[in-house]
């Protein structure tokens, strides 16, 4: 616990597809919850006796379920990590309550005393994920460094990480028969090359052959 009273929050990437969510509300706050939680593959399961258009079309379209009907703590028994996300300090402070008593995480959408956890503003680039937090003090502070951040990393870093994970299986595959210096050395160079200028135009081809070149490459270490 700091100094001020307010917990510390540690950041952490969790598999969302072992533990099932549910996010109370079917308003707007309800719908950026549960998009931001599609966005990692959960399994989302939202309860409100009303619901938003989006919230209904994505029930129709099977990418989460719907419960129409008023918040009851029985409701959460099949689940691990909650969201709350209305309007109604009653209904928030009832729903934190019971998480609590059932040892379930929540997050209390603009009420850090309702919340076990917080969520950064992320940026997604394939399976590169940037998060930017200030512990809950200042999101409106983390939304703008989240928009500058996006320019410098641009939509093509989704391939580049991918490169950077199929190097890495083939530079594990030798490791073991080089030198101690192998590993982080070829990591460095990796990570020393232009990808982005690569990637331009006919970027697959441009990047495979570099991937060799860098592979064929002596080490000097």
């Amino acid at each position: 616990m700091s100094k001020n009273g307010i917990p510390g929050y540690f950041p952490v990437l969790i598999n969302l597809e072992k533990f099932p969510c549910l996010v109370v509300g079917g308003g707007d706050v309800a719908l950026r919850k549960v998009l931001s939680l599609l966005e990692f593959n959960a399994s989302v399961t939202v309860i409100a006796p009303k619901l938003c258009t989006p919230l209904i079309e994505l029930s129709r379209k099977k990418k989460i379920k719907i419960i129409r009907k008023p918040y009851s703590i029985e409701y959460l028994n099949d689940y691990k990590i909650t969201f709350c996300a209305t309007d109604n300090e009653k209904i928030n402070l009832t729903v934190f309550r019971d998480c609590r008593e059932k040892n379930i995480l929540i997050n209390t959408a603009d009420n850090l005393a309702l919340c076990d956890f917080i969520l950064p503003a992320n940026i997604k680039r394939g399976d590169l994920t940037i998060s930017i937090a200030s512990q809950g003090k200042a999101p409106f502070f983390t939304r703008a460094i989240k928009k500058k951040i996006e320019v410098l990393i641009p939509p093509v870093y989704s391939d580049i990480t991918k490169l950077a994970g199929d190097f890495r299986k083939k530079v594990l595959t030798v490791s073991r028969k080089k030198s101690s210096h192998y590993k982080p050395d070829m990591f460095k160079k990796f990570s020393s090359t232009d990808w982005e200028e690569i990637m331009r135009g006919n970027g697959k081809r441009k990047s495979k052959y570099q991937i060799q070149k860098l592979l064929k490459e002596p080490n000097k270490s």
